[in-house]
């Protein structure tokens, strides 16, 4: 077994004491009154009398008063488990501990208008759009990270926190979903940054954090803003991945300015330039096609498998089964001693 699995397993059985007796409960807690009948087998005498001359000469039989009192205690024992599992007891929601491989990570979608465009290479005969391909390769990321925490930001103009960073795909999928609606606005780049690195804020550093930024475009930042999104990635501690989508009139991440246009028209260049001064781990990735931004998501999924912990929520779990398999084994047992009973005096 691996060991992370193993480790994950021991977290998962390990529970705190404090924790089982606050999560405890039961749905129907008033049915515990029939506990006082299990009173009854000790307090009750039901072994058959039979005439006989006294036996005080006779040695003790140690034997026979363990069976008795066995006797009673399973009976004791079985009526009050079968009170127990009527009443419904339960464990409630925990939040377990795991360890695995993966990373905690942002997705930062460009949701503009442009994205509703193709892409640069119009090579073959494929008329897809970046936002498309984008979602078909994230939605492939989000169900094979098994044991990333993921969560996702979308930006236009506005951004706006679609998924909280957690280990529920489903609602992941189902923002990247929504995608197919078309997108529509500018490319706001630090506004949506800006709103991923918040979500790591004052939470604790657990493993790997990383932001994946999906965009086909750049922005000009002003100096603050460029010292505030450098000071959150310093302090939050998280890698930075861009997927840059290039359009048919985007300027290559290589293309230096020239004199001429003195930088303006290649804020995509500026931009990757920026990020080389985060003081963070920083990988960019130009796709000019579908099948480049797929060859991009994979090595990313090969950067981000780091050792990771994570918190995992477990439902609720019903004890009553348990109560009534006590509850047989005491009549299995009753049953036994049943058959060892004397039932009339052998005559000599």
């Amino acid at each position: 077994m691996d060991v992370f699995n193993l480790t994950s397993l021991l977290n998962l059985v390990n529970f705190n004491n404090n924790d089982l007796l606050q999560n405890a409960g039961f749905q129907s807690p008033w049915l515990l009154l029939l506990i006082l009948l299990a009173l009854l087998p000790l307090l009750i005498r039901g072994h058959s009398y039979f005439p006989h001359p006294s036996l005080l000469r006779l040695p003790e039989d140690k034997l026979s008063r363990w069976i008795a009192r066995i006797w009673r205690g399973s009976g004791a024992l079985g009526i009050a488990a079968i009170a127990i599992a009527l009443a419904g007891p339960y464990w409630g929601e925990q939040q377990v501990e795991k360890i695995g491989r993966g990373a905690h990570v942002m997705i930062v979608l460009d949701r503009s208008a442009s994205m509703n465009e193709g892409f640069a290479d119009k090579s073959g005969d494929k008329k897809i759009s970046k936002m498309a391909a984008a979602r078909s390769v994230l939605q492939q990321f989000v169900k094979e990270g098994h044991e990333d925490l993921v969560g996702m930001v979308t930006f236009s103009t506005s951004p706006i926190l679609v998924a909280p960073l957690g280990a529920d795909r489903e609602v992941v999928q189902a923002a990247l979903a929504a995608t197919e609606a078309g997108g529509m606005g500018f490319t706001a780049v630090a506004r949506g940054l800006g709103m991923a690195l918040d979500y790591f804020e004052g939470k604790p550093v657990t493993g790997a954090r990383a932001i994946l930024l999906v965009s086909d475009g750049g922005a000009h930042l002003d100096v603050k803003t460029q010292d505030l999104i450098r000071d959150m990635f310093r302090r939050q501690n998280a890698e930075l991945y861009w997927i840059y989508l290039r359009s048919n009139n985007g300027a290559s991440l290589n293309d230096v300015p020239t004199e001429e246009n003195g930088g303006d028209a290649y804020p995509e260049y500026q931009l990757h330039e920026y990020f080389k001064t985060l003081k963070v781990p920083y990988h960019a990735y130009e796709a000019e096609n579908p099948e480049a931004v797929s060859t991009a998501m994979a090595d990313i999924a090969k950067l981000k498998n780091k050792p990771t912990r994570y918190q995992e929520a477990v439902s609720r779990q019903d004890l009553s089964g348990a109560f009534y398999l006590i509850a047989c084994l005491c009549a299995f047992v009753l049953m036994a001693l049943h058959l060892t009973e004397v039932k009339q005096w052998r005559s000599i």
